[in-house]
């Protein structure tokens, strides 16, 4: 029977408010590197200064635009569904060809 991996207990500030959690030891950097680049663009969003922007607001405005940038790396990396079909079919040709 595998035993579960430890799980390791930290408190991160986001938006000035604490979260504890348990994680992964091996994800730990990873965390916190998402919490300081939250709380940098909160402090970017918070430089507009929106008359009646309450914190949640700009945590809303980070967040879109954090899955803006997702999605454009998924786009950017992916392939789409066409493309491994063209490709499956170019590695038959390939194939083949490369049999004759």
């Amino acid at each position: 029977m595998s035993e579960r991996p430890l799980k390791l207990k930290i408190k991160l500030d986001i938006a000035g408010k604490p979260y504890e959690m348990q994680i992964d030891p091996r994800n730990e950097e990873i965390y916190r590197l998402a919490a300081r680049k939250i709380n940098d663009l909160m402090a970017i969003a918070q430089q507009s200064r929106v008359d009646g922007f309450s914190v949640q607001d700009y945590l809303a405005m980070v967040a879109v635009d954090l899955m803006i940038s997702n999605i454009g790396l998924e786009r950017k990396n992916g392939v789409e569904e066409g493309d491994l079909k063209a490709l499956s079919e170019l590695a038959d040709r390939l194939s083949k060809h490369l049999d004759k």
